[in-house]
């Protein structure tokens, strides 16, 4: 039986994410794409992670290497916290353990009454360019508008709710230190939505990790440097 592997997409984007990653990985792994991006009804970590939680076990498996982007990563650490046994190997894909600074908070609350109040598209609009290092938004404009013409879709009550559970995870350092499995760290030096200092200083952390530090690359390395970031996540998996 193939190993399961479980990617979990960030916020204002689902699971179409890792399309570039699919076909390359199902060959030898059996993947775990939850979409969470048009539900409204969770409303913390916890509540996500339950979720994850339940698509694995309707899959059969008892354990699972769990890969997050961002948001996902927040939802892969608080399901390390509550089933530490089923996690054979996490991936922090541009995402961090820390909790939000208090002005980080303060934006999050703003962003969810914009977002609720304005709807999902002008807030898609304005918010998705951000996700990339400039260089690649210049040069990929028709990236760049794929995104927000298909994020543009979800409920504003899904984002309105994804982002207060952001803003309000508990900072788990201490998930990544009592871990025993290997630990993956993807981090764009470009990236404007996780502080570059903040991705790296967590690194040596877990006792066994891996990482990669992209010079060009922003919050996307999956659709930025795709074929690097493969390589890397295969390395990974093999380790796990």
């Amino acid at each position: 039986m193939k190993k399961a592997v479980v990617l979990l997409h960030g916020f204002g984007e689902d699971s179409t994410i890792w399309a570039g990653f699919v076909p390359f990985l199902q060959k030898d792994y059996f993947l775990i794409l939850p979409d969470y991006a048009r539900l409204s009804h969770l409303k913390s970590m916890d509540d996500y992670a339950d979720f994850v939680h339940e698509k694995i076990q309707e899959k059969g498996f008892e354990n699972c290497v769990i890969i997050g982007h961002s948001m996902g990563g927040y939802v892969a650490l608080a399901f390390a916290e509550k089933y530490p046994t089923m996690v054979a190997g996490l991936g922090l894909f541009h995402s961090t353990a820390y909790a939000d600074s208090d002005e980080k908070k303060a934006a999050r609350a703003k962003n969810a009454e914009f977002i609720l109040k304005n709807g999902t598209e002008l807030f898609i609009k304005t918010s998705t360019p951000n996700l990339y290092a400039d260089g690649f938004v210049k040069h990929n404009p028709e990236v760049i508008e794929r995104h927000i013409e298909y994020a543009s879709q979800f409920p504003a009550e899904a984002l309105a709710a994804g982002m207060l559970a952001m803003r309000d995870r508990p900072d788990r350092r201490q998930v990544l230190k009592s871990l025993r499995c290997n630990v993956m760290f993807i981090i764009g030096e470009k990236d404007k939505s996780v502080s570059p200092e903040d991705a790296k200083s967590q690194i040596m952390i877990p006792k066994f990790f891996s990482s990669s530090i992209l010079d060009n690359v922003g919050h996307m390395g999956m659709i930025e440097e795709p074929e690097d970031c493969l390589k890397f996540v295969g390395k990974f998996l093999l380790k796990c």
